[in-house]
């Protein structure tokens, strides 16, 4: 226990150094093989966080009119969290050989799956408020606005961090698996007739 709640910390408080753009934010991530392989524990660190933001989606939802039909059944809840965490290492592969990088790509993924540990959890507690009544739809619209913009701020950092890229190719570089992402939902939703 002790072990992941030191893992977390460090990931977190990472995090929070690489966007407040502290010099020393690299000592909170571990980026050899071993760090890589246990910065995928985050998928299950950030579980209950997205269990909550699905559970706190759904009951706001159902209060909307015509929200019954929007609610996310617990087999698309899976889907979006398999694709969440299994489509940006691939992505990332082919943009650091597309960008013949020799490093950083380790890093990129340790450093992504931290940051979207903590972004799951802002979008859990802003729903979580919507849920709780104290944030009314409008609110939740705007801060879900917000952190969609956030988001983007938040990967590009973490891609010009860890690549070493000039600013507007790390725009880029982390841009692309959101777009890609975006896609896939967009294809998805419109697949189901949603």
């Amino acid at each position: 226990m002790g072990g992941m709640i030191a893992e977390i910390q460090a990931g977190a408080r990472g995090i929070w150094a690489l966007l407040a753009f502290k010099p020393d934010w690299r000592k909170h991530f571990d980026v050899s093989v071993d760090g890589f392989t246990r910065s995928f524990l985050a998928v299950i660190y950030a579980l209950p966080a997205f269990i909550l933001l699905m559970v706190s989606a759904n009951h706001v939802l159902a209060e909307l009119p015509g929200g019954a039909e929007a609610r996310i059944s617990l087999l698309d809840a899976i889907g979006q969290y398999a694709r969440i965490w299994l489509l940006f290492p691939i992505i990332a592969f082919i943009i650091v050989k597309v960008l013949g990088l020799k490093t950083g790509f380790s890093a990129w993924i340790v450093v992504h799956n931290w940051a979207v540990f903590v972004l799951l959890h802002v979008q859990a507690l802003f729903w979580l408020l919507a849920a709780a009544g104290i944030a009314n739809a409008e609110i939740l619209g705007v801060l879900l606005a917000l952190y969609q913009i956030a988001r983007l701020g938040v990967h590009w950092r973490v891609a010009a961090g860890t690549l070493g890229l000039h600013w507007g190719l790390a725009a880029g570089a982390a841009c692309i698996p959101l777009v890609i992402d975006a896609l896939i939902v967009y294809g998805l939703s419109s697949a189901s007739g949603g």
